[in-house]
């Protein structure tokens, strides 16, 4: 079996078609709609803007909640921010679904949805479990980075390493991009502890400073979650689902 894996470590890189893409925002969007899942989430409808976010959320009700993030805190009149951390003691399946916005990860998402047959959301937390499922659709495997204002960062960089790593595992021929190679490196770079990579982070020493480091904890523990959630159709808009 040969697999080609196409790492994209910002998303200004200029896509290609692929089998799947993995859309990679772990600091912290898709840690968060994995953990959304996990807590009883139905469906989140990701939107590029806070302003979008309040116009759906006029429109479908008080059973939907806002979620997510401007400059990492919740946007006014937000129900809850883009803190997995926070959603551990919650049940979410009492509502409809979330809304949610964020300054990078559903921007990215929105963008992989015209470039593959399935796009898949993916973190440390969940990154056996997504490689399985893209795996499935074929031999081209993208993996896109969030990154923070269209530039590369370690965070997001190491996930996409680790995820390397977990292929190169288990496929015997595996073709590299440079990116890809790059995310490698980093990867090794830290012995493969992601903690100490998210150490380095500027998007982790931010959050630090905002006394959010428990997120970055979390975010850190590799294959905690079986969850894959996916982009799909819901009721004419795009939304993620398991």
């Amino acid at each position: 079996m040969s697999i080609r894996l196409e790492v994209m470590l910002n998303p200004a890189c200029e896509l290609e078609y692929a089998d799947a893409w993995i859309v990679v925002d772990v600091l912290r969007a898709t840690t968060m709609m994995t953990t959304f899942f996990e807590r009883g989430g139905k469906v989140i409808l990701p939107v590029k803007s806070v302003e979008e976010a309040y116009d759906l959320k006029r429109k479908l009700g008080s059973d939907w909640l806002l979620m997510g993030e401007r400059n990492s805190l919740p946007p006014p009149n937000f129900d809850c921010g883009n803190s997995p951390v926070e959603l551990l003691d919650c049940f979410l399946g009492t509502y409809e679904g979330a809304i949610m916005t964020t300054t990078n990860g559903t921007k990215a998402l929105l963008l992989a949805s015209t470039f593959a047959n399935i796009v898949c959301v993916g973190c440390v937390r969940n990154a056996t479990a997504v490689l399985e499922v893209a795996l499935k659709y074929g031999n081209k495997i993208g993996i896109l980075c969030a990154g923070r204002f269209n530039r590369a960062m370690i965070d997001d960089t190491a996930c996409a390493g680790l995820m390397v790593d977990i292929v190169r595992d288990r496929v015997e021929n595996v073709e590299l991009n440079d990116g890809g190679k790059i995310a490698l490196a980093v990867w090794e770079y830290y012995d493969k502890n992601m903690l100490e990579a998210f150490k380095d982070a500027e998007h982790a020493q931010s959050l630090r400073a905002l006394g959010l480091w428990s997120d970055v904890e979390y975010a850190a523990l590799q294959d905690e979650s079986k969850i894959v959630p996916k982009l799909a159709i819901w009721q004419g808009l795009k939304a993620v689902v398991t």
